[in-house]
């Protein structure tokens, strides 16, 4: 495995959470890729459609919102074709949703690992974090696929694609902690989660745009990591827009800071992890 120690002293936990993150990760990383690998496998065994269902989840969201857009409602969203309009919303969304989804029950479910031996608990939902974003880039061969059937220009704003996934997967990863914490000494976390990522899917712009919204509502919404994150996501690859980079600062730091708080509260519990769970 690796020579990492857990954290004694409030001194060894002020340094940077994800210098100390890194660190676990690199003294545990075949422990690591085994949890990413039997993750993965679990999560298709037995599957009729395997690996297709990474394809097929957010491929029907995007069928069924454009049809609800375009025949039932018939109200203008986007000057882009809804079908990609949507697409592009769901697939980080997707990847978010899921992740948190599997990390809030992931260290219970593995009580009796944790309970045996030692090893950073934070591989455990890193593990489904990965796995998801596994899901995310597989996906995403669909969404390459219909930039290029209707046409859309790639031009190199298509490469600020890269920072925007780094901050969502630091806002991932740090929710995926904090939750599954939690969830050790308090199970109803899950049920909590279920109801909050509902209202969070409604208030994140995965099926409609913030440019028409009026500015007060918009600072609301943009208070949410998210809507930058997947307005940024559909510049980029849709509108061959670059982002606002003051507001990429603006947005790392935020979820630097919170980052750090969620990694804190996690260490904290980490201590008395095996004997609650």
């Amino acid at each position: 495995m690796g020579s990492y120690q857990p954290p004694t002293s409030w001194s060894e936990e002020g340094h940077s959470k994800i210098v100390d993150l890194i660190k676990k990760i690199s003294s545990y990383k075949d422990l690591l890729l085994v949890f990413i690998w039997r993750e993965f496998t679990i999560r298709y065994r037995q599957s009729l459609f395997g690996i297709l269902w990474a394809i097929l989840q957010p491929l029907s969201m995007m069928l069924l919102f454009t049809f609800l857009f375009t025949i039932v409602i018939k109200h203008k969203i986007s000057d882009y074709p809804y079908v990609l309009f949507f697409y592009s919303g769901i697939l980080p969304w997707s990847f978010f949703s899921s992740a948190l989804n599997f990390a809030i029950t992931s260290l219970v479910n593995h009580r009796d690992l944790i309970t045996k031996i030692y090893f950073p608990r934070e591989i455990i939902p890193i593990a489904g974090v990965a796995v998801s974003f596994i899901d995310f880039c597989i996906a995403s061969i669909v969404y390459i696929f219909l930039l290029t059937a209707y046409k859309i220009t790639i031009t190199p704003n298509i490469f600020i694609v890269f920072p925007l996934l780094f901050l969502l997967l630091m806002f991932t990863v740090a929710l995926s902690l904090l939750f599954s914490a939690l969830n050790v000494y308090f199970r109803d976390v899950k049920l909590v989660s279920g109801f909050l990522l509902q209202l969070w899917f409604f208030a994140t712009p995965v099926f409609y745009s913030i440019d028409n919204i009026p500015i007060k509502w918009k600072i609301i919404l943009l208070l949410n990591p998210l809507t930058f994150i997947i307005e940024g996501f559909r510049r980029v690859t849709l509108e061959a827009r670059g982002v606002v980079w003051w507001q990429f600062l603006f947005e790392l730091i935020i979820i630097g800071i919170f980052y750090n708080i969620c990694y804190w509260i996690f260490n904290k519990i980490e201590r008395k992890m095996a004997d609650v769970i």
